[in-house]
């Protein structure tokens, strides 16, 4: 009897440490291959189950994504362990269904210590309370992460002075343990709606520091960060701290709030460089002039110089960082289409016609429609205001769409229509846009000038 209770218990020790993965051995040159929810469940088991000899399991081992996961991941890689591993994402895009509002730490993983997670995109819903991330909700010493896209939305129940938020990572919390270095993120981008009522939000990462400096560059925001807080948020890095290094950070979102810095908030690194943020876009009353730039000014190889060879160029589009591919998904070539204003105006107050980007031709347009009937794009991308109030601009590209919400501002008519001789335009307009069939007395704007009819 005794033989047979050693010969299960035996057997449940071991198949409590089998992994059952779609394939591979764990080694460099044989990933453990992922394939699907339950693959991800596994890694989940593994991270969080320490290995006979008390160690992380994932430590040392390799995983490699295979394909997108669409079907909504809703649990966490880590929930109570750290992963330790390389995770390889492959370029492809796993779908979230997170939704952990009172839990701390939530995101597609929880935990990463010296290990990397790469070349991965996430979709779909992420909902925690303290430090909350698209990817990652905590990396701390050396864990590397780079090449990742987060399109999902990420949200925080919590108000609390550091709640720690962001699109791809939440907060980077690094400490001094013997000679391990801090983290380093570089070449991620966010798209996804990132809010919170706390403090310590940002597009990409909500916080960064501690002890130990972490190394952060060639990331970018293109998508809305929202509060009803104003402390320690900004458009792509709501708080790094003086001993990070920080380089190349851009933001092309949208802000709720003018109170919010246009792209690091708070803090100011003693080794800092090459910040920038679309003034238009992001309108601040946190002014950094040497930062601000127009959306023109951004456009094709604009920056090139400020930001350098790891970021991917195109005429009429904004800057994007070299991803190892996903720069060019569906998603991140939309958001670098923008609304182009003209100098002085912003989102809430468009006061002057404007054009819209139409992307790159070598990948294929970008289609914009307006829904209000206030404006009327043409096919090279014009835009003609035709009256005053909120338009909404819907913009698709292949798969992916995205509305973009301006508000035109009254003005004499003269700014508001963008008509010129070389368009044909022989329409009578009053001085709101309109056009009239038969103008009696007053004022009117015909190929582009005013005329008075007596």
């Amino acid at each position: 009897m005794k033989k047979h209770l050693l010969f299960w218990s035996i057997l449940f020790c071991n198949a409590a440490v089998a992994q059952t993965f779609s394939g591979g051995t764990g080694t460099e040159s044989d990933p453990y291959l992922i394939s699907n929810v339950n693959d991800l469940k596994e890694l989940s088991n593994m991270t969080d189950t320490p290995g006979a000899d008390g160690t992380q399991q994932t430590y040392g081992k390799f995983f490699r994504l295979t394909q997108d996961i669409t079907e909504p991941f809703v649990g966490m890689i880590g929930y109570e362990g750290l992963f330790k591993g390389d995770f390889d994402g492959g370029g492809h895009c796993i779908t979230l269904n997170i939704n952990m509002p009172t839990d701390n730490y939530v995101g597609l993983f929880g935990t990463v210590k010296s290990g990397a997670v790469h070349d991965l995109a996430v979709s779909g819903s992420v909902v925690g309370c303290n430090y909350v991330g698209g990817i990652v909700a905590n990396p701390t010493n050396e864990a590397m992460l780079y090449n990742l896209c987060n399109y999902a939305d990420v949200k925080s129940t919590s108000t609390s002075m550091l709640s720690c938020v962001g699109g791809v990572i939440g907060g980077i919390i690094s400490k001094a343990e013997g000679t391990m270095q801090g983290a380093t993120v570089s070449c991620c981008a966010n798209y996804g709606n990132v809010s919170g009522d706390g403090c310590a939000l940002g597009g990409v990462i909500g916080y960064s520091g501690q002890q130990t400096g972490n190394t952060i560059s060639d990331v970018a925001n293109y998508g809305f960060v929202e509060s009803s807080n104003s402390k320690r948020i900004a458009g792509t890095i709501g708080n790094p701290m003086w001993n990070d290094k920080v380089h190349r950070i851009a933001n092309f979102g949208m802000l709720s709030s003018e109170d919010f810095s246009g792209c690091l908030g708070n803090a100011n690194p003693t080794d800092i460089g090459e910040i920038i943020y679309d003034r238009q876009t992001a309108h601040t009353s946190v002014s950094i002039p040497a930062q601000e730039r127009n959306t023109a000014e951004l456009l094709g190889e604009g920056q090139k110089e400020t930001l350098g060879d790891s970021w991917v160029y195109a005429d009429g589009m904004l800057p994007r960082p070299n991803m190892n591919g996903l720069e060019n998904s569906d998603i991140a070539v939309l958001y670098a289409t923008p609304v182009i204003l003209a100098d002085g105006d912003k989102l809430d107050s468009v006061t002057k016609s404007f054009r819209v980007s139409l992307g790159n031709g070598e990948n294929g347009k970008v289609v914009w429609k307006a829904n209000n009937g206030l404006v009327e794009i043409q096919g090279d991308g014009t835009a003609m205001i035709h009256g005053a109030g909120t338009e909404v601009l819907t913009a698709t590209y292949n798969s992916a769409s995205r509305n973009v919400t301006i508000i035109i501002k009254e003005t004499d008519g003269i700014d508001t229509i963008n008509v010129s001789r070389s368009t044909g335009d022989d329409v009578w307009r009053n001085l709101s846009g309109q056009a009239v069939s038969t103008p009696t007395h007053g004022i009117y704007i015909r190929n582009g000038k005013k005329v008075i009819v007596r």
